[in-house]
């Protein structure tokens, strides 16, 4: 679940490139799918079986190796040599399966006039490939022998293209494409990261009086230039209706931005009930700062080690 929250802020993060303006950016740090792996002090990456091992191998170690550049405390990486706390493991191979299929087109085989005004049926052959990557991948705890990490990993690709049109999808494009994918999971599920992010704000004043709706529609305004200025204005108008469940969302948000997470984990779940129609949006907020929750404690238990 933590781990899934992290990939919809990803998710969120890219959206916010070209966000909307009334948005609540956030800044923090989300636990790694697999807490108890990430608070190793040591990992070390074997050598993985299969035909597609050396390549997903070298790639999650090229991952790891990046750990730290984004400020947060870390696992060491070291050689497998080395009889790290946690070594990773594991096998990967591809296949590819094409398949031929027919098509019909329809051509003009006599003009009057510049129309067409008689028209032929033709086939053409075509192909559908699919190119298919898995990988099983295991971490063993070294001290115990106890297996802290076990996990399979697909993906797949599939492209069609005919004898009159298309280009066939490149097979060492589409494994690349799909190493790297694999890799960028394995770094999540290991280690926590931090993220920068926008989260659009509830606009709906429905329910509130004049007043407050006036101010609650200059708070959403504010959230382009003032951030600060317009969480404080949201928490104001909590107070005065503390049901409104847009006002909830907002409230949730500046707290998710603040780290105040078990602030925010109430709010959003005070506003699941009084606005039921950001069920999904609620849903996304509890799994982020449940998250960021463990992230933050998970940094405080690195740092010490």
């Amino acid at each position: 679940m933590r781990r899934l929250a992290g990939v919809m802020a990803i998710v969120a993060l890219v959206m916010a490139g070209s966000a909307p303006a009334e948005t609540v950016r956030v800044d923090g740090v989300f636990a790694a799918g697999v807490r108890e792996v990430s608070l190793l002090p040591t990992i070390g990456v074997d050598l993985f079986d299969g035909p597609d091992g050396d390549a997903l191998g070298v790639a999650i170690e090229r991952r790891l190796a990046t750990l730290g550049e984004d400020g947060v405390p870390h696992a060491r990486i070291v050689a497998a040599s080395l009889r790290p706390d946690g070594l990773l493991s594991g096998r990967a191979s591809s296949g590819v399966e094409d398949f031929n299929y027919i098509e019909t087109r329809e051509r003009c085989v006599e003009k009057k006039d510049d129309k067409c005004v008689r028209r032929a049926k033709y086939r053409v052959g075509c192909t559908r490939r699919t190119v298919t990557l898995h990988a099983d991948l295991r971490l063993v705890r070294h001290s115990d022998g106890r297996v802290l990490y076990t996990v399979p990993k697909s993906r797949s690709d599939t492209d069609s293209w005919c004898e009159d049109g298309g280009v066939g999808i490149s097979v060492d494009a589409a494994l690349h494409s799909m190493t790297e994918s694999i890799a960028q999971e394995v770094r999540l599920d290991l280690a926590p990261h931090r993220e920068r992010y926008a989260i659009r704000i509830k606009e709906d004043r429905d329910g509130l009086p004049p007043d407050l709706a006036d101010r609650f529609h200059d708070a959403v305004r504010l959230t382009k230039h003032d951030q600060s200025a317009a969480c404080a204005a949201f928490a104001q108008i909590g107070e005065a209706a503390p049901d409104h469940g847009p006002t909830l969302f907002n409230r949730a948000l500046c707290a998710e931005a603040s780290g105040h997470y078990a602030e925010a984990t109430d709010l959003y779940t005070r506003a699941r009930v009084f606005a039921p129609k950001a069920g999904g949006d609620v849903s996304k907020g509890l799994g982020r700062v449940a998250s960021l929750a463990a992230g933050e404690e998970d940094v405080r238990r690195l740092a010490a080690l």
